[in-house]
């Protein structure tokens, strides 16, 4: 989430809060009244929410200003939290060996020896992780483009009609 998103999240929030910080309102009717509404929040969409998550804005606010409106960053941010540095390892060195090999067909295969399971390791997790290390076959700088029913020896567009 870029800084722009957190500032416009912050910013509906502190809407949220405002009359509860000037006191412009009763507290346990304003808090009914919103938490029975659906609220349109930058970047989440529709959302509702209970009365305690609009104290506790308030509160984030008096301890933290309009800074502690804003969604916090992941700490596991950049990681991968589903395959561990072992399996990584594994998965890099397979890879290395198989580039030829789609990732899809490579995924499946990696699920048929049973190195990994699909309900743990998604497809788009491996593709990441491939993609963030320069693995994906298109990105190796020896691998040849090639372009779906292009034959081997053409270079370019479409092969020429009959």
């Amino acid at each position: 989430m870029d800084e722009a998103t957190r500032e416009k999240i912050a910013l509906f929030r502190y809407g949220l809060i405002a009359p509860l910080l000037h006191d412009q309102v009763d507290r346990e009717a304003y808090l009914a009244e919103q938490s029975a509404k659906k609220h349109e929040v930058p970047h989440y969409g529709e959302k509702r929410y209970a009365p305690k998550t609009i104290l506790e804005w308030h509160l984030l606010y008096r301890r933290h200003g309009f800074d502690g409106l804003k969604p916090g960053h992941r700490s596991d941010r950049g990681q991968l939290r589903t395959l561990s540095q072992d399996q990584q390892d594994y998965v890099l060195a397979e890879r290395k060996e198989k580039l030829w090999m789609p990732v899809t067909v490579f995924y499946d295969q990696l699920i048929e020896q049973g190195d990994i399971f699909p309900k743990q390791v998604s497809y788009s997790t491996i593709h990441r992780f491939l993609k963030k290390n320069g693995l994906l076959g298109k990105e190796m700088p020896n691998t040849p483009e090639r372009k779906r029913f292009l034959a081997d020896g053409h270079v370019g567009g479409a092969a020429s009609a009959y």
